[in-house]
């Protein structure tokens, strides 16, 4: 941006500036300001030559980006000099350049004044990265705040956005797209997608070098090789020869692709291996991009691809290919691990197609067995319980599920036998949840699946509370000769209670979870009055609801319990701290099973009903078993308590002694000396996303002889089996994956135990001191074994902010630093030592 406003400045003849004045001039002479720059506007080339605005009379505003995760802005401080030199005014918003690592006082040392965002919109010229878009923090759209026959110069993508261009047309605004500027020779100035892309192509090598399991360059050594790393770089433009570059430069063998001639002699003048297709066909097309190429040429290309797929490393794509996934799903199978078993999901389509298909037939010849496929469903739903329980059985849990999930809706379908105008409401409701879990579950981390949970159980608990409000409006007539009127106004009362709850209350975890709100608990004074005087408001609103008939005392009376319950969900949510959301999790995934349970109660819908308690009670069980894997009452982590039930009332010992810190080369050292090795991890491992070179490294050590296994405590991470999730998906087996109960008694024999972002799940204060606040709480008990190595950010104290005392054991040794930094480190220096053996 700064370059574009010098190139503007020294020149001084563009048609950039449509809003100073414009002036005829007689005999076509110029006119001449001694000392004075101007911006001069051209209504016709030639024949409007206008003074303008003076430079030191234009004020350039540069606002901070709103959009998350945008870390530019669109003038550095070198930029600011750049124009306070040629006499512009520069005002930068406060904490504009803050991402960029420019603080305002380098600004400000430029020769920028900092203001606030009304001045900075305020100016006549003003500078963006991204296009102004509405302001959630402020209510207004930024181009609201700019001043009218104002000039912008941002990326603005006019085609994409007419109703942007709209708005700026109103506000008589002069834009200047920078994505519009074309690739020719005197526009370089201006060129900044090429800069973007230049980027781009640099900073996708760093992050493939950051994935890679080994080295880009070729290591050699008195006992072997190892080989350089193979890059395959599909399209030679700026992003593309930016990669080759950098890829080579680190080492690597780099080959590249382009359907240009030009831009395979690039390849080749930076070190790649310019790879082409037996097909002759050129590739240029207008302003220097590339061309849609013919269908043959195409599946040549694919041919090419394929059989790189199966030589190269790494793949880096900066090619915009037309109407077509570039990678097929052939290619990608071909980068599966050989210890991967065959797949066939497909097949689980024929039990589905019999089970639905034969519903379909039976309504067609005049059957109604809705409540068999209720029943069939509800199985199916139990089956997929069964097979989540075990991980190597999990896949066909999830096809279970699906399958009753499936018939469970095509019975209700049947069973309303809708119209075809409710049935294509139905269709369309459907079809936009369906695309938007589908869109979330592509996009979701595996470590972010804790605060997935959460947020769909605040679903559950809406859709609770919306149902058993409706069904009372739709049932009130009936209640009058219904005999079991009471026992439904009774349902929906509750359902309407706990769906409340579950909503606002699972809403507050995602927050803690998400890191949007503090994890730390929320002591508000006279809590437990305030929550007991929730519930008997609760309890006694159903006075008035069950005595009065009137319709209207019935509703705000659900009403009324509505917003109590949801009052509640967020003072009793809110005071759980961190430590405690595993069991929050499954208590709110009780909730939601519950509610869900009084839906299908109103609805007459037997599949809801059965897979409504089937939630809740495995939702009970699992919270009552995560209670006693930390020594606690449900009660006492549900209210925010503090301490286990076998905490005693003494002060908690003092810990002494100091603490023996390693490197990674004497904690290779211990590997390779021992036999037994058992690695227990912890959300530090999740947060990280160190799974990866753990697998690997754990691979490798199998190899070479060793007894590697895993210890999970139950409530490890951020929600139950969240480790065993995560090992899973990169690729532990499962045999090896041991819970607490398991493998605690083979501490003692164990050689090496390596702590990956643990504490409180192994710390000795549980079981050594009775007055500590975990006192009584099981834990792995690393501490037993040879030699213990605990990998930690720092020798700071975990969720429950109890110190460990085996930091300072003899048999413990420290390696701290981050989890995923260590643990490449670990992984690359224990294959250069088997390398070497």
């Amino acid at each position: 941006m700064a370059s574009l406003l010098r190139v503007v400045a020294v020149g001084c003849s563009g048609t950039l500036f449509s809003g100073a004045a414009c002036a005829k001039l007689q005999s076509n002479r110029a006119v001449r300001s001694s000392g004075l720059r101007f911006f001069r506007t051209h209504q016709a080339l030639g024949r409007c030559a206008s003074p303008g605005v003076p430079y030191k009379q234009l004020t350039v505003g540069v606002p901070k980006e709103i959009l998350q995760n945008e870390r530019r802005v669109a003038i550095s401080p070198a930029g600011v000099q750049a124009l306070v030199k040629q006499g512009f005014n520069v005002i930068v918003e406060s904490g504009a350049g803050e991402p960029s690592k420019f603080p305002d006082e380098h600004y400000s040392q430029a020769g920028a004044a900092i203001r606030d965002m009304k001045d900075v919109f305020g100016s006549d010229v003003v500078v963006k990265v991204r296009a102004p878009a509405f302001n959630p923090a402020l209510g207004v759209h930024e181009v609201d705040m700019l001043k009218d026959a104002s000039t912008l110069i941002s990326f603005i993508y006019p085609a994409q956005n007419p109703e942007l261009m709209d708005m700026l047309s109103q506000k008589k605004a002069t834009v200047l797209a920078m994505d519009q500027v074309p690739r020719v020779t005197i526009a370089q100035g201006y060129d900044a997608l090429s800069s973007m892309a230049n980027i781009a192509g640099y900073k996708a090598v760093v992050l493939a070098a950051n994935s890679f399991g080994r080295f880009f360059t070729g290591q050699i050594t008195a006992a072997g090789k190892v080989p350089p790393a193979k890059v395959l770089i599909i399209g030679g433009g700026v992003a593309g020869l930016a990669a080759a570059g950098s890829a080579r430069s680190m080492g690597a063998i780099v080959r590249g692709f382009d359907t240009r001639a030009a831009a395979l002699e690039q390849f080749k003048s930076l070190g790649a291996e310019p790879l082409e297709v037996d097909i002759r066909e050129s590739g240029e097309g207008q302003g220097g991009y590339a061309k849609v190429m013919s269908k043959e040429f195409i599946e040549a290309e694919m041919k090419l691809f394929a059989k790189q797929c199966q030589d190269v490393d790494i793949i880096i794509s900066t090619a915009l290919i037309p109407g077509g996934f570039l990678v097929t799903q052939k290619m990608l199978d071909m980068f599966k691990r050989p210890t991967d078993p065959p797949e066939y999901n497909y097949l689980y389509l024929l039990p589905a197609g019999v089970f639905v298909g034969g519903y379909g037939a039976a309504l067609q010849a005049g059957y109604n067995i809705e409540q068999m496929m209720y029943l069939g469903s509800g199985l199916c739903c139990v089956g997929a319980l069964a097979g989540l329980s075990n991980q190597k059985t999990a896949r066909l849990g999830n096809a279970l599920g699906m399958i009753g999930v499936v018939g469970g809706v095509a019975a209700t379908l049947g069973a309303l036998k809708p119209s075809p105008e409710l049935l294509a409401q139905m269709s369309a409701a459907m079809a936009v949840g369906g695309t938007a879990g589908l869109t979330i579950a592509k996009r979701i981390q595996i470590t972010d699946l804790p605060q997935l949970v959460a947020a769909f159980h605040s679903l559950v608990g809406l859709a609770a509370v919306l149902t058993c409000v409706a069904e009372y409006m739709v049932e009130y007539p009936h209640f009058a000769t219904d005999p079991a009127a009471n026992l439904t106004k009774i349902v929906a009362y509750l359902g309407t209670y706990i769906g409340g709850i579950t909503f606002s209350g699972s809403l507050v975890a995602y927050g803690k979870l998400q890191g949007m709100l503090n994890s730390a608990p929320l002591m508000l004074p006279a809590r437990h009055a305030l929550n007991a005087s929730l519930m008997a408001a609760s309890v006694g609103g159903m006075i008035p609801y069950m005595l009065d008939p009137s319709y209207t005392t019935g509703l705000t009376c659900l009403g009324s319990v509505s917003a109590l319950s949801a009052v509640m969900g967020v003072t009793l949510t809110a005071a759980i701290g961190g430590a405690d959301m595993p069991v929050v999790i499954t208590v709110l995934n009780s909730y939601s099973g519950w509610a869900l349970c009084a839906e299908g109660f109103l609805l007459n819908n037997n599949l809801l009903t059965i897979v409504g308690a089937l939630i809740g009670s495995s939702g009970a069980i699992l919270s009552y078993i995560m209670c006693v894997a930390m020594n606690r009452s449900l009660a006492n982590v549900i209210l925010g308590g503090y301490g286990t039930s076998s905490t005693g009332t003494g002060k908690p010992m003092e810990i002494t002694g100091t603490h023996t810190e390693v490197n990674v080369d004497q904690t290779v050292d211990m590997i390779k000396e021992a036999q037994n090795i058992i690695i227990t991890p912890g959300y530090g491992l999740c947060a990280a996303k160190a799974q990866y070179p753990i697998a690997e490294l754990v691979k490798m050590l199998t190899e070479a002889g060793k007894d590697v296994r895993f210890g999970i405590h139950p409530v490890a991470g951020r929600m139950p089996g969240q480790l065993n999730v995560l090992l899973a998906e990169a690729g532990v087996p499962y045999d090896i994956v041991l819970e607490m109960e398991e493998i605690n008694e083979d501490f003692p024999e164990t050689d090496l135990t390596l702590v990956i972002g643990a504490n409180d799940t192994v710390n000795s204060a549980a079981q050594e001191d009775p007055n500590s606040i975990i006192a009584g709480m099981p834990v792995l008990e690393v501490w037993k074994s040879k030699q213990v190595v605990v990998m930690k950010r720092s020798l700071g104290v975990g969720y429950a902010a109890v110190d460990n005392p085996i930091f300072y054991k003899p048999n413990t040794a420290m390696l701290l630093g981050d989890a995923k930094k260590t643990c490449d480190a670990l992984q690359a220096r224990v294959r250069e030592g088997l390398v070497q053996q």
